[in-house]
């Protein structure tokens, strides 16, 4: 079944395949500084954009695309990026444009999103992940907004840590939040209340074998957000959990079995 973007541009899926994306046209290389995803069909934009940003920036790096088909295709790749800047409308409808935000906050909900299009945020319709600017954009103003979402969404991730680490650091701390543990498009949630594993999901999975799915994941981003929406409690410790899959990894690595990053 293809997502709601894919089914709005029919004609399209094959462009990101054939179309460079960036204003260099290097498709596979990602520059250092800001990283910024920018979607929008006018050309002529996308050049005023990356002239403007080369000035005031010239450390930030531009991905350009043409459309939402294409720039999930680069966020598959490039999860890593700073930003996403997109226009609403795509071939008059604005549906494909909500699709996309949608999508994209949903796949990857540690990466800002601006909706930059000339409809206002009553006519947009309900899109909460996402912060509007008017066009044409004030550069300077971009610039700022930019600036301040990429600092603050910095600012709340976790690096430097280890998830079973961290998620005792939880539990010690007796804290009632939850962990987003993102990577390459897949997302999943670990519950604490008071310092107690409360639950664990990711794509459909929950408990104990969403928890092992996780922690399987060679690399990772970790955000936190305060609060626990969901009750009850899993009917195991998290010591226990963390020394039960401990121990399953260490037989799938000496060829007992295999585990569970390389089923993704």
């Amino acid at each position: 079944m293809p997502s709601p973007v894919q089914a709005g541009a029919e004609g399209i899926a094959g462009v990101s395949d054939q179309r460079p994306y960036g204003r260099d046209r290097r498709a596979g290389r990602i520059p250092l500084g800001g990283n910024l995803l920018f979607v929008d069909p006018d050309d002529l934009l996308i050049e005023i954009i990356e002239s403007g940003l080369s000035l005031s920036r010239p450390g930030w790096g531009v991905i350009a695309t043409h459309h939402p088909v294409e720039a999930l295709a680069v966020l598959s790749r490039h999860s890593e990026l700073d930003a996403i800047i997109t226009e609403l409308v795509f071939e008059r409808s604005a549906d494909t444009g909500r699709a996309f935000i949608r999508e994209a906050a949903s796949r990857w909900p540690d990466i800002p999103i601006f909706v930059m299009t000339t409809l206002g945020p009553a006519e947009a319709g309900d899109l909460d992940t996402a912060e509007f600017i008017t066009k044409p954009p004030d550069m300077d103003f971009l610039v700022r907004r930019i600036d301040r979402a990429i600092r603050l969404q910095r600012v709340s991730q976790v690096r430097g840590i280890s998830l079973p680490t961290f998620l005792q650091i939880m539990e010690a701390d007796r804290k009632t939040c939850t962990v987003i543990v993102s990577r390459g498009g897949r997302v999943g949630e670990v519950y604490f209340r008071g310092g107690r594993l409360v639950q664990a999901r990711i794509e459909g999975i929950e408990g104990k074998e969403a928890l092992f799915a996780m922690l399987s994941l060679s690399e990772h981003s970790l955000r936190v957000i305060d609060g626990c929406d969901v009750d009850g409690s899993l009917s195991q410790s998290l010591s226990s959990l963390l020394m039960e899959w401990s121990v399953r990894e260490d037989h799938a690595n000496h060829g007992g079995g295999s585990s569970l990053e390389e089923n993704e």
